[in-house]
């Protein structure tokens, strides 16, 4: 090969991996922003990709057991927006303390069709819709719009992006967008969970369950669930594109050893899930797939059960 072939190979080569990284980072850049946009007291968070989640069949399975219709459809026939045609993503999060864990929720917004203005909009006919008004505040942290019993805001995070919720819940979003208050990259339990979770996910979520939930599970069950989440620190959830029914379910666990025995629990279960569990969850159990690596398990499951069609 001559010298100027190779230099030219050599610059090819150096122009593909560095397309490459900037891919890369560009993606989890994007899977990490959430991270970089909410609030610390955050407990937990749940974004939905819209165009990953037409592409994927596990994911509109699950969107169709868990979100009903109908409240789709309200936003569709008050502000002529279809949530998941114009908008590129939705993320809820919930937030509190450890005595209240999930005190409020918030929803951020990003527009693919639609700006922010827009988005804004629509909350404005929905409120309007249900009898109520809406009133600006001016707060230290910046404008937004309140119901006017002070059940509800939004404020306008970027151009394409609003956060909606309780009043405080939306000033906590704009406090941290002006660096007032600590990211949820810094909780710990959920932001070393969702880099495993999110990047390329059509549903991705992670939640810090709070330590009452496995005396309550204990109380309430005569199997192994309460056992199975001792020692785990954050719960997950990814479901990717494709045309696969199915959805990984992720537990981090406090050490290893920790790991592999919510694991055995968990493929115990899977071989001959309890009697009280009903249908259909029962029979999505007895397909999960269990992995052990250090201390995350990851459990996959079919949901092709879930369907409604079914």
């Amino acid at each position: 090969m001559s010298r100027s072939l190779k230099v030219a190979a050599l610059a090819a080569i150096a122009t593909a991996a560095l397309v490459y990284a900037s891919f890369v980072q560009g993606r989890t850049a994007h899977a990490t922003r959430a991270l970089r946009l909410l609030p610390s007291t955050a407990r937990g968070l749940l974004r939905i990709d819209s165009r990953s989640l037409l592409r994927s069949a596990a994911a509109r399975t699950l969107l169709d057991a868990f979100v009903r219709e109908e409240q789709l459809s309200e936003i569709e026939a008050t502000c002529g927006l279809d949530p998941i045609a114009d908008l590129a993503e939705l993320t809820v999060w919930v937030r509190g303390s450890a005595e209240q864990p999930f005190e409020s929720f918030g929803l951020m917004l990003t527009g693919r069709r639609v700006d922010a203005t827009e988005i804004a909009t629509c909350y404005e006919a929905l409120v309007d819709a249900r009898g109520g008004s809406v009133t600006r505040l001016d707060a230290p942290t910046g404008p937004f719009l309140a119901s006017e019993d002070r059940g509800s805001a939004i404020a306008l995070v970027d151009t394409r992006t609003a956060v909606t919720g309780g009043v405080r819940t939306v000033a906590e979003a704009m406090a941290v967008r002006r660096g007032l208050l600590p990211t949820l990259a810094e909780r710990a339990p959920v932001a070393s969970l969702w880099p495993a979770v999110s990047p390329g996910a059509a549903i991705a979520a992670t939640l810090e369950p709070p330590s009452h939930w496995k005396a309550a599970l204990e109380r309430i069950t005569t199997f192994d669930a309460a056992s199975a989440l001792h020692g785990i620190d954050a719960i997950g959830l990814a479901v990717r594109p494709g045309k696969a029914q199915r959805a990984e379910v992720h537990l981090q666990a406090k050490t290893p050893e920790l790991a592999a025995q919510s694991a055995a629990l968990i493929r115990r279960m899977a071989e001959a899930p309890p009697d009280a569990m009903e249908q259909p969850w029962d029979e999505l159990l007895r397909t999960g797939e269990v992995a052990v690596d250090g201390r995350h398990v990851v459990v996959i499951v079919d949901v092709s059960s879930l369907s409604p069609d079914r």
